[in-house]
C-alpha cells in the first residue's frame, strides 16, 4: 500500500501527468494508492480555502455598480456553496486515491499528541500545532494494525516532523515498535515514480500506443462511450453534402476511427506496460435534434485522454475529454476516412433495407425502412431485438411513425409468429359461423373491431398494389367468404340482420 501525505499531493490536478501514474499504479491492481481520510479533507479545503474570500470580492463588485449606476444592474450572483466546492473536490480525489479511515481514536489521539505539542505536532512560538499530521500519522499505524500482511509505503515530504524513515523521534518510537520492518518513508513523488516504475517513451511506446487504439475493442468501447454524449446547447457537426448539422446525441452507436495520437507515456508496473495518450477519433452515425427527432448522419471529431494497458483484459480508461467538433474538410487524412465510413455505412443500411424488403407486411416492410438505420448492426431475425429497437424508436420519431412503432412493439409477437397470426385470421372469417341468435350481434362487433385491435390479420393478404393501409383492410374484409351470408350480415353497419330481430 502506497499512502500519500497531503504535501506530496498538495493540489493536484485531476488532469495531471502525476495523477495518470497513481491511476496507472492503482488500475495495474499490483498496489494500492491511497490516502487517509484526513487527508483527503486537507486536499479538498486547500482546493476551495480561496473560494469565499473570491465570492466576497465579486459581491463587493457588484454592490459598487449598484452604487454608481442609476438602475438595478441586473447581474446577480448565486449563492455561495462551500460544502458543494468540498464535495466536487472530495469526488475528484476519492476517484484517484484509495481513501483509508481516519478513525475517531486517531484524531483524539492527535490532538491530544499536539496539545502536548510532542511529534509529530510540534510547539511554534507560543502555541503548538500539527494535531492533523499526528491524526494521519495514527491512520497509517492504524491501517498496519488492521491489516498485518501489508507494506505500506508513506510519502511524506515533512521529514521535519516525520524524520527520514531511518530513526523515529519519542514518543514516535514506540508508536511505531513492532512495526518498524512494514512502514517504509519515500520522500517525495519522484521517489514513487522511481520505485514503482520504470519509464516506457520514445517511438516504441508511440507504436505500441496506436496498435492498441486502433484495436477493435478500443474502438467499440469509444462508440459505447460516444453514446453517453449529450447537450443541452448542441454540438456541431459536418452533415450530409459537407454542410455543418447541428446535433444533441447519437441515434444509434456511432462508426469509429482513430485519427491521431499524440503525447504517449508509458509506464512499466511490474511487468504490465501502461500508458496515457492524447487521442483524436472520427465518430460517423445517425443523430438526433433537441427534440429526439433523427437529424440524419454526421460526422464528428472527438478528442480525449485516455489510460490503458497492454493487457488485452483492460478496457480503456477515458480520463478528460473536449466537446465534439466538425472534422476539418481541408485534412484529406480525415476526409479519406470519412468517405470509407460514409461507404460502410451505406453498405450496412442497403443491407437492412434488403432484409426489410423480405419481410411480407405492408405494416414490416415500412417500419423496417424506417429503422434501418438503428438496424444496421443488430440481428433483426430475433425478435425480442426487434421488439426493443422498436420501442425506442417509437420515443425517438414523432408523427405517424411513432404510431406506428408503437404499435409494432406492443404487437411484435402477433405480426411474426405465425400459428398466431393464422389462428387470428380464422377467426376473423369464422366469427358469423360460431355465433347464432341473440350472439350474432356480438360477434358482428367483435368482427368490426378486428381491423382496429390488430391490422396485421389483413395485411398480410397480399395485394400487389399501392392503395392506402385503410383500404387495403376495407377489400380485405371483402374478398373473405363472399358467398356467405352470415359474414355479409356480420359485416353490415346500417341494418340491422334478422338475427336481430328473431333475438328481441
Amino acid at each position: 500500500m502506497i499512502i500519500f501525505d497531503t504535501n506530496a499531493v498538495n493540489l493536484l490536478s485531476p488532469s495531471s501527468p502525476r495523477a495518470d501514474l497513481i491511476r496507472k499504479l492503482r488500475q495495474s491492481k499490483h498496489h494500492r494508492v491511497a490516502v487517509p481520510w484526513m487527508v483527503l479533507e486537507e486536499m479538498a479545503a486547500h482546493q476551495a480555502r480561496l473560494y469565499p474570500e473570491k465570492y466576497h470580492a465579486v459581491l463587493n463588485s457588484l454592490a459598487k455598480l449598484r452604487a454608481f449606476l442609476p438602475w438595478d444592474p441586473e447581474s446577480s450572483l448565486e449563492p455561495l456553496e462551500l460544502e458543494r466546492l468540498l464535495g466536487h473536490w472530495r469526488d475528484a480525489y476519492s476517484e484517484i486515491f484509495e481513501v483509508i479511515p481516519t478513525s475517531d481514536a486517531a484524531i483524539r489521539r492527535g490532538f491530544q499528541r499536539e496539545a502536548i505539542a510532542l511529534p509529530p505536532a510540534k510547539r511554534v512560538k507560543d502555541r503548538s500545532e500539527g494535531g492533523r499530521d499526528a491524526a494521519i500519522w495514527f491512520s497509517v499505524l492504524e491501517f498496519l494494525e488492521q491489516n498485518p500482511d501489508e507494506q505500506v509505503w508513506f510519502v511524506t515530504d515533512n521529514s521535519s516532523d516525520f524524520g527520514d524513515g531511518s530513526a523515529y523521534r519519542y514518543p514516535m518510537n514506540e508508536d511505531v515498535r513492532g512495526l518498524e520492518d512494514r512502514i517504509t518513508l519515500l520522500k517525495d513523488f519522484d521517489q514513487v515514480v522511481s520505485h514503482f516504475t520504470k519509464e516506457v517513451s520514445g517511438a516504441d511506446a508511440e507504436a505500441a500506443a496506436v496498435e492498441l487504439l486502433r484495436s477493435t475493442s478500443v474502438r467499440d468501447r469509444v462508440a459505447q462511450t460516444a453514446m453517453d454524449l449529450s447537450s443541452l446547447t448542441g454540438f456541431v457537426g459536418l452533415g450530409d453534402g459537407e454542410t455543418t448539422a447541428e446535433w444533441y446525441a447519437w441515434l444509434a452507436q456511432p462508426e469509429v476511427e482513430l485519427l491521431t495520437v499524440t503525447d504517449v507515456t508509458g509506464h512499466e508496473i511490474e511487468s504490465d506496460v501502461w500508458y496515457t495518450a492524447n487521442a483524436r477519433w472520427l465518430l460517423y452515425g445517425p443523430a438526433v435534434d433537441g427534440v429526439e427527432a433523427p437529424v440524419g448522419y454526421v460526422a464528428c471529431v472527438w478528442s480525449m485522454k485516455v489510460l490503458f494497458s497492454a493487457r488485452d483484459s483492460e478496457a480503456p480508461t477515458l480520463l478528460t475529454s473536449e466537446e465534439p467538433s466538425p472534422p476539418d474538410t481541408d485534412d484529406e487524412s480525415c476526409m479519406r476516412i470519412l468517405r470509407a465510413l460514409k461507404k460502410q455505412a451505406a453498405d450496412i443500411v442497403a443491407a437492412a433495407k434488403r432484409r426489410a424488403a423480405a419481410v411480407h407486411t405492408p405494416a414490416e416492410r415500412l417500419l423496417a425502412e424506417q429503422l434501418a438505420p438503428s438496424l444496421a448492426k443488430l440481428d433483426t431475425a430475433t425478435t425480442q431485438l426487434a421488439q426493443q429497437i422498436a420501442a425506442r424508436q417509437a420515443a425517438l420519431i414523432d408523427g405517424p411513425v411513432q404510431r406506428l412503432a408503437k404499435q409494432f412493439a406492443a404487437q411484435q409477437a402477433a405480426l411474426i409468429d405465425g400459428p398466431a397470426q393464422q389462428l387470428a385470421k380464422q377467426i376473423a372469417a369464422q366469427q358469423a359461423a360460431l355465433f347464432n341468435g341473440p350472439a350474432q350481434q356480438l360477434a358482428r362487433q367483435m368482427a368490426d373491431s378486428i381491423p382496429k385491435l390488430d391490422l396485421a390479420v389483413d395485411l398480410s393478404q397480399p395485394s400487389g398494389r399501392g392503395e392506402a393501409v385503410g383500404e387495403e383492410v376495407e377489400q380485405g374484409e371483402q374478398s373473405d367468404a363472399p358467398d356467405a351470408p352470415e359474414a355479409r350480415a356480420s359485416g353490415t353497419d346500417d341494418a340491422p340482420a334478422d338475427g336481430d330481430h328473431a333475438g328481441e
